[in-house]
């Protein structure tokens, strides 16, 4: 006699595949039993199931709060023990519940790798301007040595021969050539510029720019977990804004003006030609490194929302 109460092969498949991959990717889960639970993610010794705030926040950024909701309240009324084995909608909450979690871990890496992408575009632009420079210095430094030591030299027989006003005044030459070419090493110190290359990066989500380009990396759920403000903070500021002051803070923001935010984030307008240069590129390359490792915290998240969903 065939149990119609027999999970669905094909459920049960995607429930194994999915396993094996979060397996892969955060590694095991600890059972229950095995497994001391933090307080504020879950009461296993009295029945009481709650979600932690990251895990809350994971499952409403993922749209699927509702179906954790119910699994846990499924959970509290088999709290007694009468029932261990899954039924149909526990299996399904489940899948469906790992599923979101997969995607959402996917569209995290994503959206990092594209950071990586945009990472290397400003350390290669960096280290050219970088390179143009030193070059162009070399050579002045070069011309400056050359220009003093044939002066200096030419100007000794006329010491010799009792003719120093004459050598004096190639001295002077000298020394006024070595001060202008010590002018313009401290201009090209200070300069070195080159047209915006590439495409707007995700600064362009955090300063809120409409790009033209519009880049490939603004997804919903990153957009919507930046824009938040994290669960439990203590100043209420949204995790853009606590970008925004620490940058301030770093003096790598010292400017909000629109054509500033447009540079750091590499958008080009269109009808307008903007340049970066070495200061610019350093400040985006903090940048793009402090908003990397902000939205790889939802790592975090989607993993104790995993925990939860696994353990229970």
């Amino acid at each position: 006699m065939i149990n119609r109460r027999q999970p669905n092969k094909t459920k049960c498949q995607l429930l194994a595949f999915t396993a094996m991959f979060l397996f892969a990717q955060y590694g095991p889960i600890v059972p229950a039993q095995a497994q001391r639970i933090d307080a504020d993610t879950l009461s296993l010794n009295t029945g009481n199931y709650t979600l932690s705030p990251k895990a809350r926040e994971a499952a409403v950024l993922l749209g699927i709060l509702p179906k954790v909701e119910r699994l846990l309240e499924i959970k509290k009324a088999k709290a007694d023990g009468s029932a261990n084995t899954l039924s149909d909608e526990e299996l399904g909450l489940k899948v469906d519940i790992l599923d979101r979690v997969l995607g959402g871990s996917l569209e995290v890496r994503m959206v990092a790798g594209r950071i990586d992408r945009e990472l290397a575009w400003a350390y290669a632009g960096h280290d050219m301007l970088q390179a143009r420079r030193q070059r162009n210095l070399n050579m002045i430094f070069t011309a400056n040595f050359m220009q003093i030591g044939v002066l200096g030299t030419l100007s000794g027989p006329y010491f010799l021969r009792d003719q120093a006003k004459t050598g004096t005044e190639l001295l002077l030459l000298a020394s006024s050539i070595g001060l202008l070419f010590s002018t313009l090493s401290l201009i090209e110190s200070r300069s070195g510029t080159k047209k915006l290359d590439g495409g707007s990066t995700i600064l362009a989500d955090v300063f809120h720019i409409d790009a033209n380009d519009k880049p490939d990396h603004r997804i919903e759920i990153i957009t919507n977990y930046l824009n938040a403000v994290p669960p439990n903070s203590a100043d209420k500021k949204t995790r853009i804004d606590t970008l925004v002051t620490n940058w301030k803070k770093g003096k790598y923001l010292t400017s909000e003006s629109k054509e500033n935010l447009e540079k750091l984030a590499a958008v080009q307008p269109a009808g307008k030609r903007y340049r970066e240069n070495i200061p610019l590129l350093t400040k985006r390359i903090r940048m793009l490194f402090d908003t990397q490792f902000t939205i790889e915290l939802l790592h975090e998240e989607l993993l104790d929302l995993l925990r939860t969903v696994e353990t229970i």
